[in-house]
């Protein structure tokens, strides 16, 4: 994404948001609303810009932190959401099935604004999506960073950036989008790089983004391959056992709707940020939809796994963020903000979807998705990261429906 359709996984750099005010509107605990009919229980705190969520076989819940980028110092950049500054504070947290809270590891890639439109260490880009193998491998996308350019130079003579000139700076850039294998004791290693692959084939050139631009934010495990999406680059990938990556699908940009200001319409591009696998053995992909975000414009993908072949599934979303499915077969996906990013409130949505695309928003109190950044279901609960561009703020909320 360029500055001007910037991709709010960065929690959308000048456009309002403050991540202390999405704080306030949660206020944490237990909470029971319509006489217990919504339970809504914090079980983790403290969280760095948290994103997507995944169990482990033993009842143990993973969630990835953004991070804060470099903390408020240096180095800094101008990338495709405007200047923030990078550094070694993504991470992934373990909450234990005893409610023990801790990360796992540390140290990872993120990049997080520097203000003065978001407070500092806000929205970060970082480690986003993540998966557990069947035996129990915790994986992750270390996203960003997104058309890194210079500070110093004007932006019409912008110089950019590559990710070795940022590992220069810092050796935590180094870890710009890739996917991770994290043990329990922290050990990384590297199993795919989706920023050299945008950068050597930028596969979406013709069709959405002309430039070089990646952020891989979700993957799964099917068989022996990986797939992983990349929001950056609007596309489905494939990474093989040997490391080796693929295109499987590039979405190309949506009809032209208006923007908010004087000028020609604009054809958002589509901006994927999850994908999962469904009963019927063909991958969901969630649509964000890029500037000027309509209200209404985002879709739910049904790609076929071995053709790359892709068809609507479900519409008429906004700003998509997440899916996961349930075990009777039931597709949920939440809204990071429901009536749009360029609106004053910042609350999101949940939704339950049938087999056959028909959507049903799932009654929550108003204030009870504060910009959720990532969904996953287990024994009928819904558990939700929110906050998800705050520093220190973050939160993962069990939210129980319907039952005592």
């Amino acid at each position: 994404m360029r500055v001007h359709r910037v991709l709010p996984l960065t929690m959308l750099v000048g456009l309002g948001f403050t991540p202390a005010a999405a704080a306030a509107s949660h206020h944490g605990g237990d909470r029971d609303y319509g006489e217990g009919r919504v339970q809504v229980k914090t079980i983790a705190r403290g969280l760095d810009s948290p994103r997507h969520l995944a169990f482990g076989d033993r009842g143990q819940l993973y969630v990835t932190e953004a991070g804060l980028g470099s903390g408020g110092s240096t180095p800094c950049l101008v990338g495709a959401e405007g200047p923030g500054c990078f550094g070694a504070t993504g991470a992934v947290t373990k909450v234990d099935r005893y409610g023990r809270q801790y990360r796992i590891v540390s140290g990872l890639a993120s990049l997080a604004n520097i203000g003065p439109d978001a407070p500092a260490g806000s929205n970060g880009i970082g480690p986003h999506g993540i998966t557990v193998t069947d035996d129990g491998r915790v994986l992750i996308t270390n996203g960003g960073p997104t058309a890194p350019t210079t500070l110093a130079t004007p932006p019409a003579t912008a110089t950019p950036l590559t990710r070795e000139m940022l590992a220069d700076m810092n050796p935590a850039a180094s870890l710009f989008g890739k996917v991770l294998d994290i043990s329990e004791r922290g050990r990384l290693v590297q199993l795919a790089d989706i920023w050299d692959y945008e950068r050597d084939f930028n596969p979406d050139a013709a069709l959405a983004n002309p430039g070089v631009d990646s952020n891989a934010v979700d993957l799964l495990e099917d068989g022996n391959r990986l797939v992983v999406a990349d929001a950056g680059g609007n596309a489905l990938y494939t990474v093989d056992q040997f490391g080796r990556v693929k295109t499987l699908t590039v979405f190309e940009n949506g009809p032209a709707v208006p923007p908010p200001f004087p000028g020609p319409p604009i054809r958002p591009q589509t901006v994927p940020t999850s994908v999962v696998e469904g009963p019927d053995g063909f991958y969901y992909v969630s649509q964000l939809t890029g500037f000027p975000f309509p209200v209404g414009g985002a879709k739910i993908f049904r790609v076929n796994p071995t053709t790359g072949e892709k068809t609507v599934f479900a519409s008429g979303f906004t700003n998509l963020m997440d899916l996961a499915f349930g075990r009777d077969g039931t597709l949920y996906a939440i809204e990071i903000d429901h009536d749009g990013l360029l609106t004053p409130a910042h609350q999101g949505a949940l939704y339950a979807v049938s087999s056959s695309g028909v959507k049903r928003q799932i009654a929550l109190p108003d204030d009870a998705l504060p910009f959720p950044g990532g969904l996953t279901v287990k024994d009928g609960d819904f558990y939700v990261s929110v906050n998800s561009g705050s520093p220190g703020n973050g939160k993962v909320v069990r939210i129980r429906v319907g039952r005592h």
